[in-house]
């Protein structure tokens, strides 16, 4: 697999883009899809248009690049019940990125690879794996199950496994 330099994390690791404006991005990039039901209708601008700081020329480039790929992304999911948990896991993607266990770049190329069809959201069924769970349990909660698990007990092979598995099938390695 050839990974394509993009620009936005050469930006932020030569700090001409701001933590704040990172992470201001980056809760976009996660929060713009929870506007629609489905991954059809979102613009560029969606995100464009929400962000709360103000970024030099450049930057600005690099950043629509991030949200092209995403917008691409979205446009896989036209089940609404497929885009939610699309939306679930750039959810926990950001969580991921702000724990700096997945990297921007990685995140681009996961969802360039979606948007191509390479990749595919991690399919579970939780209910056998788990037993009984409240309804809208999704790959989210599944990934704060597993983190208590490993809080209880960090050698828990099982928790140690799957956690391994949803970070392969999410960009992280």
């Amino acid at each position: 697999m050839i990974i394509t330099a993009y620009q936005l994390p050469a930006l932020y690791e030569q700090k001409r883009v701001s933590m704040h404006e990172m992470e201001e991005i980056v809760r976009l990039l996660a929060q713009a899809p929870l506007l629609y039901d489905d991954g059809q209708s979102i613009q560029v601008q969606d995100y464009m248009g929400g962000l709360e700081v103000e970024l030099e020329h450049e930057v600005r480039r690099a950043v629509t690049q991030l949200y092209e790929l995403a917008v691409q992304a979205c446009r896989t999911f036209v089940d609404p019940f497929a885009y939610e948990q699309f939306q679930d896991v750039l959810g926990l993607q950001a969580e991921l990125w702000q724990e700096e266990a997945l990297t921007l770049t990685k995140w681009m190329e996961w969802l360039k690879q979606i948007s191509e069809g390479k990749k595919t959201l991690p399919e579970y069924n939780f209910t056998a794996m788990l037993g009984n769970l409240p309804e809208g349990f999704m790959i989210h909660d599944f990934y704060d199950e597993l983190r208590y698990q490993l809080e209880q007990n960090p050698a828990n092979t099982w928790a140690l496994e799957e956690r391994d598995r949803l970070y392969a099938s999410l960009g992280v390695n």
